[in-house]
């Protein structure tokens, strides 16, 4: 039962990566910092009040020590914050020349078509464990895949790339998560292997959301609406998590 709602999402994975970059490439006014905000407080919302709750839960089960999540959930976030930095996925310099790998707009969207696969693997891997947490991994991952359309557009104009390309780069990063999240529903996982992986995507989670998402939706200024923005993303996910009835 769940496989189809699964397949169902990433569907929509699909749209929401697809229009986030049609909205760049048709040039779009409307002011996206606080869909970035609210993005950003849904997956610290899901990162704190669901999967890592829930992959303490399965490592208590399986006599995994604590300390061995806690060191998966710092390995994520440091391996984001690397590619991050030295490669340059969603980071973009304005202002600024840039030389090497970060000249290469194909590279960087190519790293954004990785990290879409895993939002997919995230996805699946959340829906082995259940319903309610595939359900609300699944809307996180959506919310995000929107700005992960926005920057693949952007990485690859800004790179002098014309729209043709920068449109197949867009379309590749919409189906990836798709392929992840089939991979796993094709797998036979066993539980102790999805412990350790939700405390991984707990440290992409909450790279994304503290040092991608929220800094750009204040990189042009900060607001008292941008900050509620965040707040209301978490609250959603807290009160989902706690008062769904599935």
């Amino acid at each position: 039962m769940t496989i189809p709602f699964g397949i169902l999402f990433v569907i929509i994975t699909f749209f929401s990566t697809m229009g986030g970059g049609i909205f760049t490439l048709r040039r779009g006014r409307l002011d996206i910092r606080f869909f970035f905000a609210f993005a950003a407080g849904a997956l610290l919302g899901i990162s704190f009040f669901d999967l890592l709750p829930e992959a303490i839960s399965i490592a208590t089960e399986n006599a995994v020590p604590i300390d061995v999540l806690m060191v998966v959930v710092v390995i994520a976030f440091l391996v984001f914050h690397i590619l991050d930095r030295f490669i340059v996925l969603h980071a973009l310099k304005d202002g600024h020349p840039e030389h090497g790998l970060e000249s290469s707009g194909p590279i960087k969207a190519a790293g954004l078509s990785l990290h879409s696969f895993l939002d997919g693997v995230a996805i699946g891997a959340a829906f082995h464990v259940g319903f309610k947490l595939g359900l609300i991994v699944a809307l996180a991952v959506v919310f995000h895949d929107f700005s992960d359309g926005l920057n693949t557009v952007t990485v690859m104009l800004r790179s002098n790339k014309e729209k043709r390309a920068a449109f197949t780069w867009l379309l590749l990063d919409s189906i990836t998560p798709m392929l992840g999240a089939i991979t796993t529903f094709l797998l036979d996982i066993p539980i102790q292997i999805i412990g350790l992986i939700l405390p991984f995507f707990v440290g992409e989670f909450l790279y994304l959301g503290a040092a991608d998402l929220l800094p750009e939706a204040h990189r042009h200024g900060s607001s008292a609406k941008l900050v509620i923005a965040t707040v209301l993303g978490i609250s959603i996910i807290f009160i989902v998590t706690r008062f769904l009835p599935v």
